[in-house]
């Protein structure tokens, strides 16, 4: 019985310290990314700081990587401001969800596929709907916001496609999208969070396997949470 519970103990040690120390790396990570404010380079370390998350996810399950990105979250805020640190959770859930397929085995096009919309979800759709019920803004304004912003966007496709010197016929179909699209605001956002989703998911998927091809499967293996 003592054997017992000294294994689960030493099992329960190890993972906590394995949690800390993924979260700490994707810490460091996102510290690169608030010191070096070049888009490309921004884009690329937030998706390899989902890579310890993933690690854990895969390793522990999914309760642990909650608690790390929960513990990660709360000394990032201490570093850099409660609102910067958000992108801990952000690449949390990222990373949890990646974890997640891998561990059912699914590979990098599927994986893809199914946490791109979930993540639109549960990190885009979901925190605006409640950013909006928390501070009370005016619905009223918030449409009219949506719409100036929908026509300012093909106002911005129209022009591109002057400069081009894109056929009449192109210029035409694209006018006669803006009415339904700005009418239709709920849709258009809603899409546009999907398709951000896949975008952000397809990277996070792509460099965590390109990062984790190198890592024995040994490592990767589950352990006891």
């Amino acid at each position: 019985m003592e054997q017992t519970l000294l294994a689960r103990r030493r099992d329960r040690t190890h993972a906590i310290v394995e949690g800390a120390l993924l979260g700490d790396l994707a810490i460091v990570l996102l510290l690169m990314r608030v010191y070096l404010p070049i888009l490309v380079v921004r884009t690329l370390i937030r998706a390899l700081a989902s890579v310890p998350f993933i690690m854990l996810t895969q390793r522990r399950g999914v309760k642990l990587a909650i608690l790390a990105a929960l513990a990660s979250y709360i000394l990032f805020s201490a570093l850099v401001g409660p609102i910067l640190a958000l992108t801990a959770p952000d690449v949390a859930v990222a990373g949890i969800l990646i974890g997640l397929g891998r561990r059912v085995g699914l590979g990098p096009g599927l994986n893809t596929l199914w946490t791109g919309p979930v993540y639109a979800v549960l990190d885009i759709i979901i925190p605006a709907i409640v950013t909006v019920i928390l501070f009370r803004y005016p619905i009223k304004d918030l449409i009219g916001s949506a719409r100036n912003f929908m026509r300012s966007l093909f106002h911005i496709l129209l022009w591109i496609l002057h400069q081009a010197q894109a056929p009449l016929s192109v210029v035409h179909t694209v006018q006669s999208w803006q009415a339904p699209v700005v009418a239709n605001w709920q849709l258009a956002w809603l899409a546009t969070a999907v398709v951000y989703g896949f975008l952000t998911m397809y990277l996070a998927v792509l460099v965590s396997f390109m990062v984790l091809r190198q890592v024995p499967s040994e490592t990767l293996s589950r352990q006891a949470a």
